[in-house]
């Protein structure tokens, strides 16, 4: 079955909508005794709506928000993004859940008991760490880290499908700050100054593109570009020209966040 596409979400005056909407023929705190309710469709119902006042607000179809209520799908990042601005409430919220006996199970609980299944999910980035290579501290090398640390897909980088995320610590400063998670993607559309790492026979450079030809790229130091394009530092000894037939690939920063979506 084809996934729900999603539209950009609406900005709603909150004041216009109505809590009593009886367009669905379903009137709010009415309960239904054939289903246990749900946590998403408790905070629905706290929050006055109908499912086809949700709908308007936040541009999910009202089919695909009764498949999220019944649990037959499952929310992602951007989900969560639009239905907490309905709810105004915080994101963890939205990962509570009820119980048949109505125990609201905290979000640490929840987070304890069902971390390894949301990080498995297809939204997720798988997230890197540069460290020294320990048999030669004088080079670089990437290592994947446990599922746990994985992080969710920014809803801005949906169509990146070779996405990966890399802890910045030092390497990346200072362009980025040592507590950024940086996501890069292979790339061979480089131009001048992007950030980028290249595994280059077996080794791993993180520089900024000073030129492109077709043929070779010149690299610098992250911190030395901006001295070099002020002239205030001598060209001489600060660039890397390597062959591009030689590099095995490069992956370039396409966005970054000073926080954790996981």
């Amino acid at each position: 079955m084809a996934r729900q596409s999603l539209s950009p979400m609406k900005e709603i005056d909150f004041s216009t909508v109505n809590p009593l909407d009886m367009r669905g023929g379903e009137r709010v705190g009415r309960k239904r005794k054939d289903a246990p309710m749900t946590h998403l469709k408790y905070l629905r119902k706290r929050s006055g709506y109908t499912l086809e006042a949700l709908s308007e607000i936040t541009s999910i179809s009202i089919s695909y928000l009764s498949r999220l209520e019944s649990g037959s799908r499952r929310l992602n990042t951007d989900l969560i993004r639009r239905l907490s601005h309905a709810f105004r409430c915080e994101p963890a919220e939205l990962l509570q859940e009820v119980s048949h006996e109505s125990r609201l199970v905290s979000p640490i609980e929840f987070s304890r008991n069902r971390r390894m299944e949301i990080m498995s999910r297809e939204n997720s980035v798988p997230l890197h760490c540069v460290t020294q290579d320990s048999e030669d501290p004088s080079k670089l090398i990437i290592k994947i880290c446990s599922p746990a640390e994985w992080r969710q897909r920014p809803f801005e980088l949906a169509s990146k499908n070779e996405l990966l995320a890399v802890k910045a610590g030092t390497y990346f400063m200072p362009h980025f700050s040592s507590s950024s998670t940086l996501y890069l993607e292979p790339s061979t559309n480089l131009v001048p100054e992007s950030v980028v790492v290249v595994l280059n026979r077996g080794a791993v450079l993180i520089k900024k593109i000073w030129s492109v030809t077709p043929t070779s790229l010149q690299l610098c130091d992250i911190a030395d570009i901006e001295p070099l394009k002020k002239g205030e530092m001598s060209l001489s000894g600060r660039l890397m020209e390597i062959e591009r037939n030689s590099v095995d690939m490069v992956y370039k920063v396409v966005g970054y966040s000073d926080f954790n979506l996981a």
